[in-house]
């Protein structure tokens, strides 16, 4: 299986401006400015010896995304003033992640890899990937762990192109209670 984490985001750096900011659309048409950091890449062997230490193997297109980045931030939100205020996915380093796994109600889960909008992670589902089940990311939203079916790169690449909105829940906004949920 070939690997699309590099195009996906290669495209996202296409859209940024010098200061690593775009505007985007979001729901109902209103308009925002996000800025985007990437870490620097982690080698190889750092991957490899996290795996020993949690006795796990990381999924290839998750190792993909590190050796391309050990962590990013994508869509925070930029005020009029230019200041962070947050929101957007916060994709944790490897050392991030340790910190994370301290944490028992996320790692009795699994494998905590990011942080997303108000209290949510995503999480690797470890024992779907050593059964080898290729939909193994999950959301933890507040205390509650939903599948997500799909993987990591699945994942980003929805993010990305939705720009930043919770693209997983949409199929259950209809016609018929959209506009109560409003």
């Amino acid at each position: 299986m070939s690997h699309f984490v590099h195009n996906t985001l290669s495209g996202l750096k296409k859209l940024l401006d010098n200061n690593y900011r775009m505007k985007t659309i979001s729901h109902e048409g209103e308009v925002g400015i996000v800025s985007c950091s990437f870490n620097a890449p982690i080698q190889a062997t750092e991957i490899e010896m996290f795996e020993r230490e949690n006795n796990i193997k990381l999924p290839e297109d998750y190792k993909a995304f590190l050796t391309l980045h050990n962590g990013a931030r994508i869509y925070e939100s930029i005020d009029d003033d230019g200041v962070n205020i947050g929101g957007g996915l916060e994709i944790f380093s490897l050392d991030e992640i340790k910190e994370h796994q301290e944490i028992e109600y996320l790692s009795e889960h699994g494998i905590p890899i990011a942080h997303l909008l108000n209290d949510c992670y995503l999480i690797l589902d470890t024992e779907k990937l050593k059964s080898g089940y290729p939909n193994y990311l999950s959301i933890m939203e507040f205390t509650e762990l939903s599948s997500l079916n799909l993987n990591f790169e699945i994942f980003l690449d929805r993010y990305i192109i939705s720009q930043g909105e919770a693209f997983w829940s949409w199929p259950i906004y209809t016609a018929e209670n959209y506009y109560r949920t409003r």
